[in-house]
């Protein structure tokens, strides 16, 4: 495969960090220290506010109010911005004086990716079905499961409402808060710090791994772990952070639309539980996959 991607241009890009001088392994201790710290106060935070709205924080209690559920919708909002984005955000500011210039998002989005990256994440979806199966047979499919179940619950919750004040509540919430400040954090902060310290095939897939852990749905392990390596290489081969966002958006905000379609009898579907591809399907989508994905590379190859 040709090499096409940033990893070269991202470090010798000047950077004026107060850490940028430091070893990439204590770059990735801080990083680490940032990101559990921040973690931490964004579950205390929303804890807090969940508490002071409902009394308690019980999940299975939270899910038996579908119709009372905005403070929780906050809450969430407020952890993945804590959570998240702060860390991401400060990180970068450390090691490169900046918050944005080191991820590139403020390039300029070619518009071709507007239909491109949809279509691709589309025909992935055969691989990512086909990974929810085996990830069944994993030993760490039932871990957590009762936790699991009750976080289940509480998704449906939030999604049984037919407003569409709620459903754009649902879009910030779910699709548009997390593309930002998860991509921002284990693409433009984790896989670029690991690149300067390994192959970047294996910086993808660690941080790929990282990503699907840090969700604590292990019954989603596999296809979290493969979505987060799509992700990974979009911003690898692009070098522009807002591809790898607009993907993660489009993922989400997919889920959240197909389950409000689903709900007011528009489209049934159970985003939650896949259908086994047949093989004649699987062959064709990941086909489409590899061609779209080589229109890609060569549309990036004219465009270098």
């Amino acid at each position: 495969m040709t090499e096409i991607g940033n990893k070269d241009t991202f470090r010798t890009e000047k950077t004026g960090g107060r850490i940028s001088s430091l070893s990439p392994d204590v770059q990735l201790l801080i990083w680490w220290g940032l990101f559990l710290g921040m973690f931490f106060v964004a579950q205390i935070v929303s804890s807090i506010v969940i508490v002071a709205f409902y009394q308690t924080a019980e999940i299975g209690d939270l899910a038996k109010n579908p119709d009372n559920l905005n403070p929780l919708r906050y809450a969430q909002m407020m952890a993945t911005l804590i959570g998240f984005l702060l860390p991401a955000l400060i990180f970068q500011r450390l090691k490169f004086g900046k918050e944005i210039g080191f991820n590139h998002a403020n390039a300029v989005f070619p518009m071709y990716l507007l239909l491109l990256v949809p279509a691709m994440l589309y025909t992935l979806y055969a691989v990512i079905d086909i990974s929810f199966f085996v990830n069944k047979w994993m030993p760490w499919s039932d871990w957590m499961k009762d936790a699991q179940q009750q976080y289940k619950a509480l998704v449906e919750a939030i999604m049984d409402n037919t407003s569409v004040s709620v459903l754009v509540l649902n879009l910030i919430t779910v699709a548009v808060l997390p593309a930002v400040a998860e991509e921002l954090l284990f693409r433009g902060s984790l896989q670029r710090l690991l690149t300067e310290r390994m192959n970047i095939h294996v910086a993808v897939l660690i941080s790929s791994v990282f990503f699907s852990l840090i969700h604590f749905e292990f019954s989603g392990f596999l296809p979290r772990v493969i979505l987060g390596m799509f992700l990974g290489y979009l911003f690898y081969y692009t070098g522009n952070i807002m591809v790898s966002i607009f993907a993660h958006l489009v993922n989400n905000g997919a889920q959240v639309i197909f389950m409000y379609l689903n709900k007011i009898g528009m489209y049934k579907i159970n985003v939650d539980d896949p259908v086994m591809p047949k093989t004649g399907e699987f062959i064709l989508y990941t086909a489409t996959f590899a061609v779209l994905w080589a229109v890609f590379i060569i549309l990036l190859k004219k465009k270098k």
